[in-house]
């Protein structure tokens, strides 16, 4: 749908049809094992990085905000297409960014005939962009921390998935998803991504990835199959950070807390220190015009924007952070620098918040009913995935968790 927001279904369904269309928006909690790689979370901690993403908005317009980030030791992860290298007001930028003390990550986008994101058609784009990028920024002498790949379905699998939804056709969304299933492609593919984060560390850059929470569901039941359904290979590369996509969309405030808790724990048990929740939306997206492009590239259409509805409580972000902290993942980006910047709150407000997070202990965060409804929904929607497509370990082995080996791309945190 809407880039960091592009989620092709809504909120927990009611029906037998929404548990398969679960497997990109609803929330789990059974069925973990003991064994993943990076052990159990720890909360108490303070935020380790804050980090806002910014997508749409004009270079010169994000100039405006760097103070703001500035005082609230916020870094910018911000939208870099083919076309930057040719704004006048895009080295400027990153020029003011390194003055400020903002850290800046490239967040690569591409043309929407290229796909749009990072992902198993979009490898060579990718990697095209990725080699353009770092050239230019080599040339121009400008600092950027990290490339940023953003791992989800493309546009045109997003259209077709979308249409099986409003079809209100089991049979069509699994034959659509089965259709992508190709082991030895998805392996292949994998490797790589791997070996173009590899070329980009060596060049002292870290490389970190975004993806759809509804993969750690999988995850934690050992099974990869739902990433080559996607065509969005994550949990084998070789990440410095991975930030797992949590917004709040139409649900209520209760709810969101049930789903970040749940959520948080899985991404910190899987992958440690690593891990990062993307949190929002903050503030209001209907008026973005790139919005109503992709409502139509997605096939939303009128129901898209419903999801574009953002938070407009602060105290509602600080609680939403707190909870995440608790469940001991101290990576937080926020959702988005584009809606906290036109909102009636301001950019500040919404950084004050999550800076005054504290972690929640958890009987602050208990919402026993809700969990219980995320888990068994996100149990179940696994379940039916591989049942009906055979995506499994069977088809596809083993999982595995893929770290990032030494180099000059790391950096802390």
């Amino acid at each position: 749908m809407c880039g960091k927001k592009s989620r092709f279904f809504p909120q927990c369904g009611k029906s037998a049809l929404a548990l398969l269309l679960a497997l990109f928006a609803a929330a789990g909690a059974a069925g973990e094992r003991p064994d993943s790689p990076a052990g159990q979370g720890r909360g108490g901690l303070p935020i380790a990085r804050l980090a806002m993403w910014c997508e749409f908005m004009p270079y010169a317009q994000v100039a405006a905000e760097l103070p703001v980030l500035a005082k609230y030791d916020c870094d910018l992860i911000l939208h870099v297409e083919r076309e930057s290298f040719s704004d006048p007001d895009f080295a400027p930028l990153l020029r003011a960014a390194e003055r400020a003390g903002v850290g800046v990550d490239a967040w690569l986008l591409l043309p929407y005939e290229e796909h749009l994101y990072v992902g198993q058609a979009s490898i060579a784009y990718t990697r095209d962009l990725a080699r353009q990028a770092a050239d230019y920024f080599e040339e121009e002498n400008l600092k950027v921390r990290a490339f940023v790949f953003d791992c989800e379905p493309s546009p045109l699998l997003g259209r077709e998935l979308f249409a099986a939804v409003r079809a209100r056709s089991p049979r069509q969304l699994v034959q659509a998803l089965r259709a992508q299933l190709d082991p030895e492609g998805f392996q292949r593919d994998t490797a790589e991504i791997n070996r173009l984060i590899a070329e980009l560390r060596a060049r002292g850059y870290a490389v970190d990835g975004a993806a759809n929470r509804a993969f750690l569901d999988a995850q934690a039941r050992r099974n990869v199959a739902l990433e080559d359904a996607l065509n969005a290979p994550v949990s084998g590369v070789a990440w410095d950070a991975l930030s797992f996509i949590t917004y709040r969309y139409r649900a209520s405030q209760l709810t969101y807390v049930a789903m970040l808790n749940r959520y948080a724990a899985l991404a910190q048990r899987l992958y440690g220190d690593r891990a990062a929740l993307d949190v929002g939306l903050i503030g209001d997206y209907h008026d973005i015009p790139a919005n109503e492009q992709r409502a139509a590239l997605f096939g939303g259409g009128a129901a898209f924007y419903g999801y574009l509805r953002g938070m407009r409580n602060s105290f509602e972000l600080q609680e939403a952070v707190g909870v995440v902290l608790g469940c001991g993942v101290r990576r937080i980006n926020l959702y988005a620098l584009d809606g906290a910047a036109t909102s009636v709150a301001g950019t500040a407000n919404w950084l004050k918040a999550a800076r005054r997070a504290r972690p929640l202990p958890p009987v602050a965060r208990w919402t026993p009913v809700r969990s219980l409804q995320f888990g068994a929904l996100g149990a179940l929607t696994e379940k039916t995935f591989r049942w009906c497509t055979g995506g499994s370990e069977t088809s596809h082995g083993n999982i595995e968790f893929r770290e990032p080996a030494g180099g000059a791309g790391q950096r802390q945190p």
